[in-house]
C-alpha cells in the first residue's frame, strides 16, 4: 500500500476526474431505533466503537453517523497482495467489533465491498459520498442475518475467513475462528478433551464465541418480533450449514458447552462475566453532561 495523498485536500476536478475506488466496510447497528429510547445504551455502544482497533491503524479511516460505521482504505492499493491485505483488515475490524459486543445484546449487519467513495474534510464538516456508499445502503437492507457479508467481487481476495454463499451478490463471512476450531477438532467425536484449550488461553475465546452462538439460537427461537427473529434464524442457518456437527451437539444438549469439550468453562465464564462488569463500570464512570 502507498500513501494516497492528503485526503483532506480539495480534489482536483479536472476533466474526466472520477471518485476514487475504495474498499469499504459498511456496518449497520441493528435495532438502533429501539435502542435510541435508552440513551445510555447508545452511549455504551459508541464507547465500544470508539475503542476499536481500526482507529489506531494509519492506513484506514473510520466514520460514524447515527447507526452506521464506515471503514475504508486511506491509501492506494498497488496490486493483488495489497487488496488481499485490505480485505483481511476490513474483515478483522468487523470481527473486532463482534467480539466486543458478545454478551452485551448488540448486533450488526455489515457489507464488505468496493467502489467509488470520497471522504473530504472541509473546515467545519466531514463530507463523504460515492456509489459504494449508495450501493451498500441499498444492499444491506435486502440482506437477512447478522454479521458480515462479502461482495462476490472480493471473494478471490479473501484468503483468511471461511464464507458461504448467501445470494448471487454476497457471501456470508464467518468471523468466529473458535467455532471452526471446534468443528475441525471434533471430527473424531464430541466431547473431546479440553486440555488443548485449557493449556492455552483458547478456552476464553471459545467460550465467548459459543456464547454468541447460543445467543443467536435463542433469539432465533424466542424473539417476540417476527422480522427480528428471522434475522437470527438466518444467522443460525448459516452456522448450521457450515458447522453441522458443532451446532447439532450444542442444540441437542441445550447449549451445555461440556457437550463439545471437557474444558474449564467455569473459569472462562467467570473471566467473561468479570470483563463485562468491568466494562460496565468503566463506560459509566463518565458521561456527557456529567460534569
Amino acid at each position: 500500500m502507498t500513501e494516497a495523498g492528503n485526503m483532506e485536500s480539495v480534489p482536483a476536478l479536472s476533466p474526466g476526474w472520477m471518485v476514487p475506488e475504495r474498499y469499504l466496510l459498511y456496518l449497520d447497528i441493528l435495532g438502533f431505533a429501539e435502542m435510541a429510547q435508552s440513551p445510555r445504551r447508545v452511549l455504551d455502544l459508541y464507547q465500544i466503537i470508539d475503542g476499536l482497533n481500526v482507529h489506531r491503524h494509519p492506513d484506514f479511516r473510520a466514520l460514524v453517523f447515527s447507526d452506521t460505521l464506515i471503514v475504508y482504505n486511506a491509501v492506494e492499493l498497488q496490486g493483488g497482495h495489497d487488496k488481499q491485505v485490505c480485505v483481511m483488515y476490513l474483515a478483522e475490524f468487523a470481527q473486532d467489533l463482534l467480539r466486543r459486543l458478545i454478551g452485551r445484546d448488540y448486533y450488526f449487519r455489515a457489507i464488505l465491498t468496493k467502489g467509488g467513495f470520497l471522504h473530504h474534510r472541509f473546515d467545519n464538516l466531514d463530507a463523504f459520498f460515492g456509489q459504494a456508499l449508495i450501493d451498500s445502503y441499498r444492499n444491506e437492507k435486502d440482506l437477512t442475518g447478522c454479521g458480515l457479508f462479502l461482495d462476490e467481487r472480493l471473494l478471490a481476495e479473501n484468503r483468511i475467513f471461511p464464507t458461504r454463499r448467501h445470494c448471487e451478490r454476497f457471501h456470508y463471512v464467518f468471523l468466529t475462528p473458535s467455532i471452526q476450531y471446534l468443528s475441525d477438532y471434533g471430527d473424531s467425536g464430541f466431547p473431546f478433551s479440553g486440555e488443548p484449550l485449557d493449556s492455552t488461553d483458547m478456552t476464553l475465546q471459545v467460550y465467548a464465541e459459543l456464547t454468541f452462538l447460543a445467543d443467536v439460537y435463542r433469539k432465533s427461537m424466542e424473539h417476540p418480533t417476527p422480522n427480528v427473529r428471522a434475522k437470527f434464524q438466518a444467522t443460525w442457518s448459516f452456522y448450521q450449514l457450515q458447522f453441522p456437527l458443532v451446532c447439532n451437539v450444542l442444540r441437542e444438549s441445550g447449549f451445555d458447552f461440556n457437550s463439545v469439550a471437557d474444558a474449564d468453562w467455569r473459569a472462562a465464564k467467570s473471566h467473561f462475566d468479570n470483563e463485562l462488569e468491568s466494562d460496565y463500570y468503566r463506560f459509566h464512570a463518565t458521561r456527557p453532561g456529567d460534569h
